[in-house]
């Protein structure tokens, strides 16, 4: 997936830089967890300081959208500079943001004050109401909600320089809102809307989601919601089809050579201010590849066949459902694992209880569904996050393919050109094709990447690096990328090894996931497992 923007336009906010890890973070803050108050603030109190851990940031976000508007309206030269400084410090502040609600939540006793205040009479009983819990994340809603409205001037005034001269104009304030409310209710609030609903279902009718026949369905729901998931994308976000014209039949006759089936090509209307492409769906019936404004506009017609030949390379090697399949069978057995550790803690505090902590006691349960949390968040990152950058190297050389011609000795394309079905060629000038579209993201991205960093960097130089690191967890950085692709030139052997070594990988993990899976599901039995899920 691309998914880039230059400088002086819109920048991607906090959820389509990470989205699973955010998804995890704001679950956790969804669980039944005790939440405590430790410095005995008191309700008023923990809402007081919680308004003010909301505040600082967006102060924060004021300042940085002040600097850029007036510095600019000074100096308009600058702009490069200024969109660059402004893309750093807001990348630093959202770890801000997120350590503001940690503390709010953990440190403040808004999670207790938000909790306790919610509780209704149900039943002869008293529990917590329902979607109550999407009050514990609510400061990093305000937050981000907040920082929107803040940055808006700050982006219009990065974007109008850019928009001279093209038919396209800046987004209204609204209209800014809520494109990126659309986004985050797409990626964040959808998963986490499931999870809410289920747990509200749990506590309001515990014996209906206590039958198996409703838990089997919940679990047979899943991949049905993920197939059909593409459906709802194209409404949400405002989606259409790729007007009839040279550009679509170039890529209609592209996707028939590559054998590639889908049911539609779709433009994102961004004010052509993102760089971006990706494809969604798992079967081709509900399958799309998407384009924003700005790619269509920005990318010459080779760069753009290698764009959609990634895409296409995505679902050719299978990378969407191996997904999907990686992450059901590492959650799995992430619950399992939890259920055969939880059961020998309880078991060690029955027989003693001074050994076991008090929140962790069977007392007060709760506090143990942090640590799978912490540690499912962990595993996503490292072990997801080195496969994914392999799958999108993957992905890269099929984008190379798709504009290679049969000669591995060729010296360059023309309009004669024959180019091989099925994307089976791989030449210089595909793989040069290619790069050159990695380097044009690069530019419209308009970031400096850690590779490119001085030889002895200052220590902000070092967290710079870090920064940029996490950025490209998923995709690796570009000139990675571009490194990798250039290099299969000169030695023709190392693709067939890179894709003989990622089969063998993703297969690999796939049997050992499957084999433990199989072992904790006799430890802690199937029925169990299958009543947590």
């Amino acid at each position: 997936m691309f998914n880039h923007v230059r400088p002086t336009d819109e920048i991607p906010h906090e959820t389509t830089r990470m989205p699973i890890l955010l998804v995890f973070l704001l679950t956790a803050a969804c669980l039944p967890v005790p939440w405590t108050d430790p410095f005995g603030l008191g309700p008023r109190a923990s809402v007081g300081l919680t308004a003010a851990a909301v505040l600082l940031p967006l102060v924060a976000a004021f300042t940085l959208r002040t600097w850029v508007v007036r510095t600019l309206s000074r100096e308009p030269g600058r702009k490069v500079e200024v969109g660059n400084g402004y893309l750093r410090l807001r990348r630093l502040l959202f770890f801000v943001n997120l350590g503001a609600v940690g503390l709010a939540v953990v440190g403040l006793g808004w999670g207790k004050t938000a909790r306790e205040s919610l509780m209704i009479a149900w039943d002869s009983t008293t529990i917590l109401a329902p979607f109550a819990e999407l009050a514990v994340p609510l400061p990093y809603f305000l937050i981000v909600f907040g920082c929107w409205l803040i940055y808006y001037d700050a982006e219009r005034v990065l974007h109008l320089p850019a928009s001279a001269g093209t038919k396209s104009t800046f987004w209204s304030r609204a209209g800014y809102f809520f494109h990126h409310l659309r986004q985050l209710t797409l990626l964040i609030g959808f998963p986490i809307g499931l999870f809410v609903t289920q747990q509200s279902l749990a506590r309001l009718a515990p014996e209906l989601t206590g039958d198996d026949v409703y838990r089997v369905a919940s679990v047979a729901a899943v991949p049905v919601l993920i197939i059909f998931l593409p459906l709802l994308i194209k409404p949400l976000l405002g989606l259409r089809s790729l007007p009839s014209g040279p550009t679509r039949d170039r890529l209609e006759a592209l996707a028939r050579r590559l054998r590639f089936r889908y049911s539609d090509l779709l433009v994102w209307p961004t004010h052509a201010s993102v760089a971006n492409a990706m494809i969604v769906g798992l079967v081709p019936r509900v399958r799309y590849v998407i384009f924003t404004d700005r790619v269509l506009e920005e990318m010459p017609a080779d760069e753009l066949d290698a764009v959609f030949g990634h895409e296409v390379g995505h679902a050719r090697h299978g990378h969407i459902w191996y997904y999907a399949l990686f992450l059901v069978l590492s959650m799995t057995v992430l619950v399992a694992t939890l259920l055969v550790v939880e059961a020998k803690l309880r078991a060690i505090a029955i027989e003693d209880p001074s050994s076991t902590p008090p929140q962790f006691s069977p007392e007060n349960p709760g506090w143990e569904l942090l640590p799978p949390f912490a540690l499912a968040a962990g595993y996503i990152f490292l072990v997801f996050g080195f496969l994914s950058r392999l799958c999108e190297r993957q992905a890269d050389v099929f984008g190379c393919r798709a504009v290679s011609c049969g000669n591995p000795d060729c010296n360059g394309h023309d309009v004669t050109t024959a180019y091989p079905a099925d994307g089976t060629g791989l030449c210089p000038s595909g793989i040069k094709t290619f790069a050159r579209a990695l380097e044009r993201v690069g530019l419209l991205n308009g970031h400096s990447d850690p590779e490119t960093a001085r030889p002895n960097p200052s220590f902000g130089g070092w967290i710079r690096e870090f920064l940029g690191w996490v950025r490209a967890w998923q995709h690796s950085t570009m000139p990675r990328r571009i490194g990798f692709l250039l290099s299969l030139i000169d030695d023709r052997g190392r693709e067939r090894r890179f894709q003989r070594r990622l089969l063998v990988l993703r297969w690999g993990l796939v049997v050992g996931l499957v084999s433990a899976l199989v072992v904790l599901g006799e430890v802690v039995g199937w029925r169990e497992l299958l009543a947590v899920m």
